[in-house]
């Protein structure tokens, strides 16, 4: 999709209306929401703000935002690994969970991801206009003649590209003769658009040397993505080999007097290990395969520590200086590294705490 400019071409056509709307912070919510409702898409954390640098950053800087404020939301529009696509929910539903993706995605992680999402749109544009205003004096705007849009000269109709997978599992999963895995949706997702760019390119040979990008990616995806499940399925064994389970859930049993203080407890790992990792995934892959055992010890649904756990890792990315978002973010930007992350540690620090409440309150009632 990206290869195609699908994924551009997306990006342009849902921030265009943004420009069109006078109040800034207005703008800033909504484009954070924009944000975290592409992320069920384009699941890359770093591919999703970078698209959001190149296409509405300038629409920001235009209104008066400042750099640093800009720069927060675009990581903060991918904070939520949600959604039926994203890997780390997948593992979430299937792996530990124990249940279909999608029931776990309208059933739990949608509920709170949307509330949390909802909250941030209201705190996000309060929290960064205070920030503005003390950083008024040394405000610099970069003009849209420095920071262009990157442009897709694919039709706007390939925008619709990337959402066929979500469509496909969302209808079929309202069908119970048909069982549509993520897998099956994304392989008809690339049929249709190999089809569509035969039909469009004359030429053909070209479209098929462009088949490649597909299977280099999937070559990156195991170099970097299955390493690290491999080596998170050596840790946990070793862990559970070792005994560690049984002493994680002995000590949180002794210590916890509710479910909601494991939650807490175990999902500070997963934040933890994010933000020194960088990486949401590489957190909730390791910890994860823990968490069916803590639950049983503890005596609550592995759904209710397995949903917190999974949405702060992706918290804690937001935070972490070796992250590919932040990193990629505060250079395009041109704003200080560690400014960055102190400018997201607040929403952060807001974001886990509601995430403890609110999948407390949706799981277990």
């Amino acid at each position: 999709m990206s290869h195609m400019g699908a994924s551009t071409k997306l990006a342009q056509l849902a921030t265009k209306p943004l420009s069109k709307i006078k109040n800034p912070y207005v703008v800033l919510s909504l484009v954070f929401i924009l944000g975290c409702m592409l992320k069920l898409v384009i699941t890359s954390h770093s591919g999703l703000s970078m698209l959001l640098v190149a296409t509405t950053l300038p629409i920001l800087l235009s209104l008066g935002i400042s750099k640093l404020s800009a720069a927060v939301v675009m990581i903060f529009a991918g904070f939520c690994d949600w959604g039926p696509n994203d890997s780390s929910a997948i593992f979430a539903a299937e792996n530990v969970s124990g249940m279909p993706i999608m029931e776990y995605f309208m059933s739990y992680q949608g509920r709170v991801a949307g509330i949390l999402i909802l909250i941030l749109a209201i705190f996000l544009p309060i929290y960064l206009s205070k920030i503005d205003k003390k950083l008024a004096e040394n405000q610099q705007n970069i003009s849209k003649e420095n920071l262009k849009s990157e442009d897709s000269n694919c039709p706007a109709f390939f925008a619709l590209l990337p959402i066929v997978p979500l469509v496909l599992i969302t209808v079929f999963s309202f069908i119970d003769t048909i069982q549509m895995d993520v897998i099956t949706s994304n392989v008809i997702g690339l049929a249709i658009a190999f089809l569509l760019e035969m039909i469009r390119r004359k030429d053909r040979k070209a479209v098929c040397d462009d088949f490649n990008v597909v299977l280099k990616a999937m070559g990156t995806c195991f170099a970097n993505i299955v390493s690290i499940l491999i080596g998170a399925a050596v840790f946990a064994e070793a862990i559970k080999l070792l005994g560690g389970i049984t002493i994680v859930s002995n000590l949180l049993a002794s210590v916890a007097s509710s479910p909601i203080i494991t939650m807490t407890l175990m999902s500070l790992i997963t934040f933890g290990a994010g933000m020194l990792l960088g990486s949401g995934n590489a957190s909730w892959y390791a910890f994860g395969p823990l968490v069916p055992d803590v639950a049983a010890q503890m005596g609550v649904p592995a759904t209710t520590i397995s949903l917190p756990m999974q949405l702060s890792s992706g918290v804690g990315r937001c935070v972490s200086p070796v992250a590919g978002a932040i990193i990629a973010v505060a250079g395009m930007v041109d704003v200080d590294q560690m400014d960055l992350i102190k400018a997201c540690s607040v929403p952060a620090a807001l974001t886990f705490v509601m995430n403890m409440l609110i999948s407390y309150l949706i799981v277990m009632m």
